[in-house]
């Protein structure tokens, strides 16, 4: 499984209206996910949870193989498989809400 390097990254939708659209996982999802592509739920304290159809890739367009449908991703910046979740949010007491911090940005 190809993992990604340390650092940032960022999931395309297939069908989200996002560009740069690569080959993605096919999840058998239904709902909002089916319609939208893919879900991404942020879990309090904790990872971000993607279900559905995505390509997750590095800013350089290196595609990250995530191996399975659905993911958790750290938020907490101190996995040890970035941009995968390993658990260590609860050992380092991370804190972090499931709302959005700021109104969403307007369309331009």
């Amino acid at each position: 499984m190809n993992r990604a390097a340390p650092g940032r990254f960022r999931t395309i939708g297939k069908r989200t209206g996002f560009t740069n659209t690569a080959p993605g996982i096919t999840g058998g999802m239904t709902g909002a996910a089916d319609e939208h592509g893919a879900t991404v739920v942020p879990y309090e304290d904790g990872p971000l949870l993607v279900r559905g159809t995505f390509t997750l890739q590095t800013p350089d367009g290196q595609i990250i193989d995530p191996g399975r449908k659905t993911v958790a991703l750290c938020r907490c910046g101190k996995s040890a498989i970035k941009p995968f979740c390993d658990g260590t949010h609860k050992a380092i007491g991370f804190r972090a809400g499931t709302g959005r911090d700021e109104p969403a940005p307007r369309n331009r």
